[in-house]
């Protein structure tokens, strides 16, 4: 019997080719996670604009899924999405979560309205904190939150009905609380906007100005709106005004979506 010294070590041998094999995975793993993850440090210009976008100017409703994304926003209106490494978080986390490395943020189907959302990115291990607040509202309790167009004019004298005239191309109600009116839109152009308040039960509504591009005379913000059954908003002693300063001001509107 042979016998084998104490102090000898018996190694296997690697292969040359699986020892190739492996580096090569190796390689080919380090390149994946560098193109499938940014890895190149953002300027730092490009850092201080960044902002956050959710599709749909800061509020939602219960139950919705929102994509958000980091970007800066270019000349003058666009956005333009800046592929980043961040890290994404939401307070209060009762009633919403986001997935923390996608962005995708989901509202909870019970949220009340009302409730107010921060949304944070942790943009490259804390370079930057990036921050946006987003409000839910439900159109039972606000149902004023969105696009209108107004349709129609309200005689003063006979309350008849008279086709718009130099009126409101864009009448926007948002969730926050502000409101914005537009004769003529044109990319981000807004002619008058403020804040409003209204009491669902009282069907009264209050706009106040806050300032503008352009302000007509005789407005007249304060008095009643009610949403018909086939959904017009009609506003009564109330009156927006119109684009030609020489119009005669009527007494109320009538809006569709």
């Amino acid at each position: 019997m042979k016998t084998i010294p104490q102090n000898s070590t018996c190694r296997p041998q690697a292969h040359p080719l699986l020892a190739a094999l492996s580096i090569s995975l190796a390689i080919i793993a380090t390149l994946s996670c560098q193109l499938l993850s940014p890895s190149i440090r953002l300027d730092q210009g490009t850092l201080e604009r960044l902002v956050i976008s959710d599709g749909q100017g800061g509020q939602a409703q219960p139950g919705d899924r929102l994509e958000l994304r980091l970007g800066t926003n270019e000349c003058c209106y666009y956005f333009e999405p800046v592929d980043v490494r961040a890290r994404w978080s939401v307070e209060p986390a009762q009633g919403a979560s986001i997935e923390p490395r996608t962005g995708v943020l989901i509202i909870q189907p019970n949220v009340a309205d009302g409730t107010t959302y921060t949304v944070t990115a942790d943009v490259e291990n804390g370079r930057r904190f990036v921050t946006t607040t987003l409000r839910v509202y439900t159109p039972a309790a606000n149902p004023l939150v969105g696009t209108w167009h107004e349709a129609s004019q309200i005689d003063c004298t006979t309350g008849e009905l008279s086709p718009a005239q130099d009126g409101l191309r864009e009448l926007v109600f948002k969730a926050s609380g502000e409101f914005l009116a537009t004769f003529t839109p044109f990319e981000i152009y807004h002619d008058y906007w403020g804040s409003y308040t209204y009491d669902l039960q009282q069907g009264t509504l209050s706009l106040e100005v806050a300032s503008g591009n352009f302000i007509p005379t005789g407005l007249d913000l304060q008095g009643c709106f009610e949403i018909a059954s086939e959904g017009s908003l009609w506003l009564r002693d109330i009156w927006l005004g119109r684009r030609d300063p020489a119009a005669v001001p009527g007494c109320g509107h009538v809006f569709a979506r």
